[in-house]
């Protein structure tokens, strides 16, 4: 498919935020060209606003870091996060490096950040992250079998080559967390991937949200893989009980291996009925 890139310039990029990460978010882009099937960021107003399909644009905030070092000198947040609502390391970040310029900016200015990200781009930054002031990365492990992947996020990477670039970011002394997600139940299973993991890696998991803007779309192509599993789904939307039993035996799963590693890992649920809280 081809992404159709327009160059824009913004009044202000340094924005307040919900997610629990940081009080504040830097967005160097808007729209994403990995065009996964059930990204929030879609259903948000600025993407309801456009014409074109989710996938099919991305904008280039090209004055983006003058506008970042200009409210920097008014507000200093003690910390912020790097993409929230795009993906920061996108193909079209080797053509413009807002992403490189705005760590290189943080770095300058001592300000800690948080990275979201799944995109194997970032392997070529790298040697940008400051260990001290690069809080953490959450990179997304997406352990979709390939048939699976090709219907609902097409140019994402094999879930071999998230948990190496993860294991390869803690080698080098930056705090990276593998995020499963969306973990979607009877679909496939994502949990060989997590023994894959160094010892002492961090990871969590994220349910895929039933009650996100996009389900019945998203159902409906589940639909043409697994029509049992769109059955299921469609039972999960309307029936808590069965909703909450699901949860229940995917979170007794995700502990039995997490125990066999000796670690830890944080369970991301949504409440029945509920939206995501974005609480990390």
């Amino acid at each position: 498919m081809k992404v159709e890139i327009i160059e824009k310039k913004v009044e202000t990029i340094l924005r307040p935020t919900g997610i629990n990460l940081a009080p504040y978010v830097v967005n160097p882009y808007q729209g994403c060209a990995f065009s996964c099937l059930f990204c929030y960021a879609q259903f948000s107003k600025a993407a309801q606003k456009e014409e074109r399909k989710w996938g099919e644009y991305v904008k280039v905030k090209v004055n983006g870091l003058e506008i970042l070092e200009k409210e920097l000198n008014i507000n200093t947040p003690d910390r912020v996060l790097i993409g929230s609502t795009t993906e920061p390391f996108q193909p079209v970040e080797k053509q413009y490096g807002i992403t490189r310029g705005i760590i290189r900016v943080l770095n300058q200015r001592k300000i800690k950040y948080v990275i979201m990200s799944r995109s194997m781009l970032l392997e070529e930054f790298i040697e940008e992250l400051d260990k001290k002031l690069c809080d953490s990365v959450y990179f997304t492990v997406d352990a979709m079998p390939e048939s699976i992947k090709r219907k609902l996020q097409p140019y994402v990477v094999s879930s071999e080559a998230s948990i190496s670039l993860v294991n390869q970011l803690n080698a080098k002394g930056i705090n990276a967390i593998a995020y499963f997600c969306p973990v979607m139940p009877f679909l496939y299973n994502s949990l060989r991937d997590l023994k894959c993991l160094n010892p002492g890696v961090k990871a969590e998991f994220e349910i895929v949200n039933f009650q996100m803007a996009g389900m019945k779309k998203l159902i409906g192509t589940i639909e043409q893989i697994s029509p049992e599993t769109a059955k299921n789904y469609r039972k999960m939307c309307r029936d808590q009980l069965f909703y909450e039993n699901v949860m229940k035996d995917i979170k007794n799963d995700i502990r039995r291996i997490s125990k066999e590693r000796d670690d830890d890992v944080i369970i991301h649920t949504h409440v029945y009925a509920e939206y995501f809280k974005n609480i990390y």
